[in-house]
């Protein structure tokens, strides 16, 4: 059927809120409900922010922030590791990069008071892709709910397989490719393997990216940006794309003023930096938002506790629907990824990679979450 403008409809119900077109409400009702699994640690690491990209050759690698890596070897505030393992209860890893002196020991601050983080990763076309950003600690961030502020993000780009990345640090820091918070904490929409293992939505020609509005924990919205495929390596943020209304197949849904980008979801205080996956089975897409019910995490004793909502949406632009949710007590686990690697074939079990409570050395580490789909 061919795609027809239709002026945008913002959905409210309680405190969410959704833009979403006629023709962009297609059916993602295949989802109804999900439970999760029980826990499985990764040995012999330390550190959180994981997020698992898929290689071609099967390989996986993940960063890691604020970490010692896997052998406790080094110290970073972000880290580059591999992940050996084709069963999610049975993984291994190696850090490959601790990305020092460059982007700073565990905690390091530089003059603007921030230390550097990471978010999304992704592998494409035989090059690693990795989002680095500015954080300020919800201590110091002077946030009302003492949440974990982000700002100033680049894309760095590995061609080997991690040793060596492009951006320089000194770049990202002087000429960020993306100023300010508004794209701070993007996280690439995951296709499987090297981003082909499945299509939808155009994703042979563009990469999506989801980020919050500017927050590690407890954001408030998100919002969707695209670049396309063959201008991903440029590593400009000139090239980038945001959604503003209708319908997402349509080039005049999109805008290239991140300012001017409109929320694909609305949930206020409660969308932690996340990203999303397309469900080849069902057609449809995941996204495991994360937040501390305490308002922050660096409220006290927030650590303990997290609550994981699970939303699904036929398009990455929504409309996004809450399925379903669960707590974490006292583990706190947060930044929930999907790895489709381990995704089973009849879809009706994926992984989810996390870390839990920064103070308990037992959960904080790589941990593989299964989720049943229903």
């Amino acid at each position: 059927m061919a795609t027809r403008a239709i002026l945008p409809v913002a959905l409210a119900v309680g405190s969410l809120l959704t833009f979403t077109t006629m023709n962009s409400l297609a059916d993602d009702s295949s989802i109804h409900n999900i439970t999760v699994g029980t826990p499985v640690p990764v040995p012999d690491n330390w550190g959180d922010t994981w997020m698992l990209a898929w290689t071609k050759n099967g390989s996986l690698f993940s960063p890691s922030n604020d970490t010692k890596g896997f052998h406790g070897k080094g110290r970073g505030n972000i880290a580059f590791n591999q992940i050996f393992g084709d069963e999610p209860d049975k993984l291994t890893g190696r850090t490959l990069n601790y990305m020092t002196p460059d982007y700073g020991v565990t905690n390091e601050t530089g003059p603007d008071g921030c230390t550097w983080k990471s978010s999304g990763c992704v592998a494409l076309d035989g090059a690693i892709y990795w989002l680095v950003a500015r954080h300020k600690y919800g201590e110091s961030s002077g946030d009302a709910n003492r949440r974990q502020s982000a700002q100033n993000a680049s894309i760095i780009k590995s061609e080997d397989a991690g040793k060596t990345w492009t951006r320089p640090e000194k770049e990202n820091y002087d000429h960020p490719m993306f100023p300010g918070n508004g794209f701070a904490t993007a996280y690439f929409i995951n296709y499987g393997q090297e981003g082909k293992e499945a299509v939808a939505d155009q994703s042979d020609k563009y990469v999506y990216g989801l980020s919050n509005n500017g927050f590690w924990d407890n954001g408030d919205a998100m919002i969707l940006g695209r670049v396309l495929k063959s201008k991903i390596g440029d590593l400009s943020g000139a090239n980038w794309q945001y959604f503003t209304s209708g319908d997402g197949a349509a080039d005049a849904s999109w805008i290239s003023s991140v300012s001017d980008a409109k929320p694909v979801l609305a949930m206020p205080n409660h969308l932690g930096m996340t990203g999303a996956a397309y469900l080849p089975v069902q057609k449809c897409y995941l996204m495991v938002g994360w937040y501390y019910p305490a308002g922050g995490g660096k409220q006290p004793k927030a650590s303990l506790k997290t609550t994981w909502d699970f939303y699904v949406a036929a398009h990455p632009w929504g409309p996004w629907r809450m399925v379903d949710s669960h707590t974490w007590e006292p583990q706190g686990f947060y930044c929930p990824e999907i790895c489709p690697k381990f995704t089973s074939p009849d879809g009706s079990t994926v992984w989810v990679f996390a870390a839990g409570d920064w103070n308990d050395a037992s959960v904080y580490r790589l941990t593989a979450v299964p989720l049943m789909i229903k």
